[in-house]
Parts: C-alpha cells; structure tokens; sequence
C-alpha cells in the first residue's frame, strides 16, 4: 500500500494571487470561487486535475479557507467525478503572504512525498499532468539538479493572453529544453530588441527562442524544490525562483526546463480581468474540451445548445421578442424579458433581466437585476446587484449587493463595499478615455492591471486559424459540434453520389449523434445545414435545380427528423445560416424555402412564425428580395384559398 501512495500524482494549488487584480470581488469571496462561464474556478481546477491523472490534491488557502473546505464537501455530495478516485486536502495557513511562504510552510510540514504539480488556482488547462510530470521524472534522470519543469502553451504574437498579460521571451537549449534565459515583458510592450547573454551561445551548439509563450503558471517539481525556497528567503514568488535559479545556477546545482504543450491541449491563467474575458470566451467556444460550461456537474446535459455558441440552462425562460446575438450563457432560473439584447456575455443563475435592456460584453453573476432600458457594456456585474432603469454602464466593476440608482450614466469605474449605501461615488478609472479602464495593483512595481477591452478580440483562441500570426504551429481543435457537422456532410454527399438507401444514411447519423453527445435538436439543424452545405451545390451551375434534387432524393432522411412543430424551426433557422454562410445560397434564401415547402418539409405556419422572427432579430434575410417575393406568394396564395372556401 506504502509503494501505491507513493506513486499517487501530486498536486499542490495555490488558491489565492497574492494581489489585489480582483479588487473589489474577491475582497469577501475567495479567488477559487469566482465563477468563469458559470463555474467556480476550483470547479475547473479540480476536474483538470482528475482527467490529467493527478491522485491527490493539496489546496493551500490562505484566507477564506473555510469556504473552500464547505464548496469541496458540496462537491463530494453532489457526486462530483473527480471526487471518485481523487483525494482532496484543504491546507489552512493565515500567516502566508507570499507563495514563497507557502513553498516554506510545505516543506515545513513534509506535505509532498516526492515530484508534484505545482499550480495556481487561477490556471485552466486540459493538459495530461501525470503524462508530463513521468517526462519531468526522466529529465531528472539526466539530470540530477533539475529542480523544475515550466509548462507553456505557444500562440499567436497578438493573442489577447499574450496582448493582455506579461509575454514570456525564453531562450533554451534546443536539444535538451534546459532553459538559459526567461525574460518577461509587460503588456503592449514596445521594447524591439533583446540581449542574449555571449555563453548561452557558445556554450550551446543549438539554441532555441521563444517569443510568443503564454505562462498558465503550471510547473512539474522535483522534491528540491520546497526546501529551495527555505533555504532562500528571497524567493517570494516563482518569479523570484526562476531568475534565482538562472543567476545563481552553479550555487545552488539546481536547473529549470520547459514543455510546451501540443496541439490539442489548452493552457491559460486567469491573472487580470481581460484575460477573465478572454478565458471565459474560449471556455464557450469549447478550446478547453473536455472542460465545459458543464464541468464539475455529476449530470449533464442540463443546458440547451441554441446554436451560433448561445447556451442556456433548460429551465431559464426566454421571451419571444428578445435576442441573443451570439456567444450567450444564461443560468438557471433566469429570466429574459422583451425585446431585450444580449451579445457576448454570461447571465449568471436567477437573474432577472427587465425589457428593453442592452448586455454586450458583460458578466453578470447570479441573483442580479437588471431593470428596464438599461445598457452594460464590457462590465462585471456581482452577485446579488440591483440595476435601475435607464442606467447606462461601460467598463464598470460593482462588487456585490450594490444598487445602481435609477438614470445613472458610468464608465470605467469600480465600485466597492466601502461606500455607503445612500452615496456610493465610483473610483474612476486612471485612464482619462475610460475606453480601457483599469486598477493599478497596490503591489509597488506590479504590472498587472484589470480591464475590459473595448471589444472582444477577432482572434478567438490561441489555437484559431484566423490569427494574424502568418504561421501558427498548432492546429484548430474542432468542437464536437463541427466535426459532427462534418460527418453528416460526408455521409450524405457519399450517399447522394452512390445512390445509398437513406435508411443507412440515418443509421450512420444517429451513430454519429451518439458519439459526440449531440442534442435532438442539433441533429435537425445540422441535417438540413449539411445537406444545404454538399460540395454537389457548391460545384453546380444551376444550383436551385441540385437543392431541387437532393431535397428530393434525402427526403426520407429529413422526414425521419423534421416532424413536429419545433423540429420545423431547426430547419428555417438551419436555413437561414446556410443562406447567410453559402457563397451558392447567396441571395436564393426565398428559392429555397420554396422548395421546402413544395416537399412538404415545411408548413404555412411555421413560415410565417419565422418570417416574424426573422423581422424581429433584424435579421439580413429578411430584406432578400427572393424572400419578400415568396411571402407575398405565400400570403396571396393564402388569401386564394380562403377565398375559394
């Protein structure tokens, strides 16, 4: 049993940043439960964990540690996957004030055994950590004073982790990864040129440079490294370790290395309210995969994919008339009202959002109100907050419980607990613009700073194709969703060029349901996207004339889906982003419904329910001039009808 435990992963978290980044948020709630997409942080942390092989974990809190030891019994009750096989300790310590105290207190107390992941709270990644720490082991091997292997994840030079936090310039041995020299810049530097020590070339026969590194502060130890920092009280923070090493390497015979994680792993801190953003975008566009908007939920399955990255829980409700534009979570019991407009942001869970509001941007945690005419751009709305009517908010920080008075115009401005009730005046931001408001760190000489960006950045993941790095080495990790897609345009192309019976055809896209967990709901959208997207319509010359077709000739695989009233809607709204993102389709949306309609897939009805929708989110099909044709069809030919009854 004694040889089992020593073979158990080992993990040492660090839940607090020692910095006020997170001021006035985390002044009442420890860092590990502010909520990212929905999820407390020590949430994703744990399950990172579990799924990357770690057998015990050590949380070491230096304030709030009882509310992290009441979240983890929780977790346990509510049968949390990680809490199957991985232990969990909640190490309490209220004289720690730096992580080089924490470092000291661990290997005061012996709590680590022998090589251990070190990490913070604030770090989301999906890597395999059992996997690497084995190849940290090996390096040992060659080399007995390796103290620590540094995990990095490399993207695009303008990637807003790197954009919006220290960037990391490494130099390396390009045959061993032992890292010569770390240099970290501060955001938007302008800095051109970089000294590279003499030796580090001549000593070297190959050297590498990295310049485009996020740091996710992850690092696979030697069982050196605590005693390092109780043997230099200098060492305050992993900073301080890794220059201390680097300088003074032959003193203390130790040395660092790096890993650079691949393709399909994900690796990022949360160290600033732009890289928040920044993550909690990546978290809804899947590039954390396995870790979701569901993470830490014993069952899943409790959220309603709405298409174009919307999620809401299955019992939040929605009015008819409101929109969500695009890269929307809405929790639990929340309530959307009329006409109201959410783009890019997270609506925490019992929510009440009034009529005619305006959310763009903007997290709002849960038990938040929002009144009628009211407009929030890029803000963090805590718990339990009260916005009245026609209040307009941009780049605005309101810790919890705060009402915002009626009428109330604010930008770039941070509002904390210590105001009264009856006159709370905002900080204002100590940038004049306000269009990029942030809080310096009391921390004399830290960098880091806290802010929204004005928009949230074209490039959607380190990982996206679309980056305005010329080449990037790592590839898109495609969603579930997206390769599901994919297959269904395969099996229906195959089918359609050698004339499959769509029996089999169903059999292989129920099959392919099954194996990425996709909705009912999802399959008829993306049945009807793929067979609106077959390379046969892309290379044809008489385009009406092949959706004519293949309408025809997989009518029995859409009867099989499109059946009920709902399952209908699937199929308009599949239409309508087909006829948005097909250069074929371009301008022949009303041709096809048409079509549609002639085989029977669609009803009069349900046209007529998506035109209305179709006006009311404003949408660019509507002004089609093949659409308004066909409706004024249909309603003529209605008319007819009735007359003729």
């Amino acid at each position: 049993m004694e040889n089992d435990k020593e073979n158990v992963v080992q993990a040492v978290v660090v839940m607090d940043l020692f910095n006020n980044n997170f001021l006035p948020i985390n002044s009442e709630k420890p860092m590990g439960l502010l909520q990212v997409a929905g999820i407390p942080l020590i949430d994703y942390t744990l399950e990172s964990l579990f799924l990357g092989g770690v057998g015990e974990a050590l949380l070491f809190c230096c304030q709030d540690g009882n509310k992290i030891k009441d979240h983890i019994k929780k977790c346990k009750e509510d049968k949390a996957l990680w809490s199957t096989t991985m232990e969990v300790q909640v190490v309490m310590s209220d004289t720690c004030q730096t992580m080089g105290d924490v470092m000291r207190e661990i290997d005061a107390a012996g709590l680590v055994r022998g090589h251990f992941v070190l990490l913070g709270v604030n770090s989301i990644t999906n890597m395999n950590f059992a996997m690497l720490l084995e190849k940290h082991k090996q390096t040992c091997k060659k080399d007995k004073g390796a103290a620590m292997t540094i995990v990095y994840k490399e993207v695009a030079w303008e990637h807003p982790l790197i954009y919006n936090d220290n960037s990391v310039l490494l130099a390396a041995d390009g045959n061993t990864h032992k890292i010569l020299m770390h240099e970290k810049h501060k955001p938007k530097s302008k800095k051109t040129t970089i000294s590279l020590p003499l030796e580090c070339v001549l000593n070297h026969s190959e050297v590498k440079l990295h310049h485009n590194l996020v740091d996710p502060g992850i690092a696979l130890c030697s069982p050196s490294v605590p005693p390092l920092f109780s043997d230099n009280f200098d060492f305050q923070n992993r900073n301080d370790f890794i220059y201390g090493i680097l300088i003074n390497e032959d003193i203390l015979a130790s040395s660092l290395y790096y890993a650079l994680l691949g393709e399909k792993q994900y690796a990022a801190a949360i160290t600033n309210w732009k890289t928040y953003q920044t993550v909690c975008w990546d978290i809804l566009h899947n590039w954390v995969y396995p870790l979701s908007i569901e993470t830490g939920s014993f069952y899943q399955n409790t959220y309603l994919s709405m298409g174009n990255h919307n999620f809401r829980k299955t019992d939040s409700t929605l009015s008819r008339s409101c929109s969500l534009l695009g890269d929307v979570l809405i929790g639990e019991k929340s309530h959307i009202s009329d006409m109201t407009k959410i783009s890019k942001s997270i609506v925490g869970n019992n929510c009440m959002i009034g009529k005619e509001v305006v959310i763009q941007g903007s997290h709002l945690m849960d038990n938040v109100i929002v009144k009628d005419n009211t407009r929030i751009v890029n803000s963090f709305i805590d718990e339990g907050c009260t916005i009245e009517d026609n209040c307009n908010l941009e780049g605005v920080i309101a810790s919890n419980k705060i009402c915002i008075k009626s009428g109330s115009i604010l930008k770039g401005n941070i509002l904390g607990d210590e105001q009264s009730e009856d006159d709370r005046k905002p900080s204002k931001s100590t940038l004049e613009s306000g269009t990029e408001w942030e809080n310096e760190s009391s921390r004399e000489g830290d960098d880091e700073f806290i802010g929204f960006e004005k928009d949230w950045s074209a490039s959607d993941s380190c990982y996206s194709s679309e980056s305005s790095v010329e080449s990037l080495s790592d590839s898109p990790i495609p969603e579930d969703t997206n390769i599901f897609l994919q297959e269904v345009i395969d099996s229906l192309a195959r089918g359609y060029d050698d004339k499959l019976k769509c029996d089999f055809l169903i059999l292989e896209i129920n099959s392919s349901r099954y194996a990425y967990n996709i909705q009912l709901h999802e399959v008829n959208f993306f049945v009807v996207r793929a067979l609106l997207s077959l390379p046969v319509l892309a290379e044809s010359k008489s385009v009406l004339s092949s959706v004519k077709d293949t309408i025809k000739f997989f009518r029995p695989v859409l009867a099989n889906y499109i059946k009920t009233k709902s399952s209908i809607m699937d199929c308009l709204k599949a239409v309508e982003e087909s006829c948005l993102k097909n250069e074929w389709l371009d301008g022949k949306a009303g041709q096809v419904i048409h079509l549609l309609y002639e085989a029977d897939v669609v009803d009069e009805d349900s046209l007529l329910e998506w035109f209305e929708d179709l006006k009311e989110n404003e949408s660019p099909l509507i002004n089609q001039t093949s659409v308004v044709k066909f409706f004024d069809w249909l309603q003529e030919a209605s008319e007819e009808s009735d007359d003729s009854d």
